[in-house]
């Protein structure tokens, strides 16, 4: 042993110790991942994300087929007219429900009424050539007769006869154009009626006035639509789903609806009519995929759901054009 060497036995280096923050608390370091806070809450989180995804999952998605891309559909009937006219009438208004024969528009009429008039002198006039022409054939059938007789006993020439044969098949052709003209007079008064009635524009259908085109004082053309009518009682609902997603769609599947109006009620229906065309087909420029340079894109074919609930149970209205949306029970 050297001198100057302590003789007091060496201790082992003590182990290091924790560090210690100003606050007392052990450094994050030194910390379980379990024990982190910043870790635990977001996984705790997203694991309970991914439980209610998958339930949602179970009991929504994985027996259905859905769709926003759908609406309340019923049937329309445009109300036009079938001539040229001025509108003096509209006997209804927006929102105001119809009956079938029901008066709606009336038109001016003026014009038509004085081609009746014209219509009716024409048909006297034809029928009173009608009595003109029965008298001249009669005349010339018994001046027939009598030249004929007297052509058989050399009274009269042949020539005088021949010309009393013709007078007669003149007088016969004669009496045929009378009847002829008036039947064309007859004719024309029915047209004239016809024109009339045509003044005269009623409901074709029980409904309901949706829109208005025109006001009273509108020249309208024939055709041009004055009123469009809906049958409220009759009303389905028009779903465009994808053609990737059609392949479980049977007929008389039931469906839940939820219209966009009313988002505290729930409409039941079920599959009665799958669509045989694809709504692109009718669009305004229908896709052409000849074409080299072609860009493959989903098509949606229509479906229609009826609706059970029946009308007059307290449910509020459904009206033509609401955005619905559809869950279609496949399993």
């Amino acid at each position: 042993m050297k001198q100057g060497e302590s003789t007091e036995p060496r201790k082992p280096p003590a182990a290091e110790e924790p560090e210690v923050n100003n606050e007392g608390d052990e450094s994050i370091e030194h910390v379980p991942l379990f024990r982190r806070r910043r870790i635990v809450i977001p996984v705790f989180l997203v694991l309970i994300v991914a439980i209610a995804a998958g339930w949602y999952w179970y009991v929504n998605l994985r027996d259905f087929v859905s769709t926003d891309d759908a609406y309340v559909d019923a049937d329309r009937v445009a109300i036009s007219s079938k001539v040229l006219g001025r509108i003096t009438q509209l006997a209804v208004d927006e929102g105001d429900s119809v009956r079938q024969g029901e008066l709606l528009v009336k038109l001016d009429d003026a014009d038509y009424l004085a081609q009746k008039d014209q219509a009716i002198a024409s048909l006297r006039f034809a029928e009173e050539s009608v009595s003109l022409a029965k008298v001249n054939l009669a005349r010339a059938t018994d001046d027939f007769h009598r030249a004929e007789q007297q052509f058989k006993t050399a009274i009269i020439t042949r020539e005088q006869y021949d010309h009393a044969s013709n007078a007669l098949d003149a007088a016969r052709a004669e009496y045929s154009i009378a009847l002829s003209r008036v039947g064309t007079a007859r004719a024309q008064e029915g047209i004239i009626e016809t024109q009339l009635a045509n003044c005269v524009i009623t409901s074709p259908v029980n409904g309901t006035v949706a829109k208005r085109w025109a006001l009273p004082g509108d020249v309208v053309q024939a055709g041009q639509p004055i009123f469009s009518v809906y049958d409220l009682k009759n009303i389905w609902v028009t779903a465009n789903l994808e053609e990737t997603s059609l392949n479980p769609i049977r007929l008389d599947q039931e469906v839940a609806i939820a219209v966009d109006s009313y988002p505290d009620r729930e409409w039941h229906g079920k599959v009665f009519q799958m669509g045989t065309y694809t709504a692109g087909q009718f669009s305004l420029i229908p896709p052409n995929n000849a074409s080299g340079n072609f860009t493959k894109v989903t098509q949606r074919v229509p479906i229609k759901i009826s609706v059970l609930d029946p009308a007059g149970s307290g449910i509020p209205a459904l009206l033509p054009g609401m955005s619905v949306e559809v869950k279609i029970k496949v399993k």
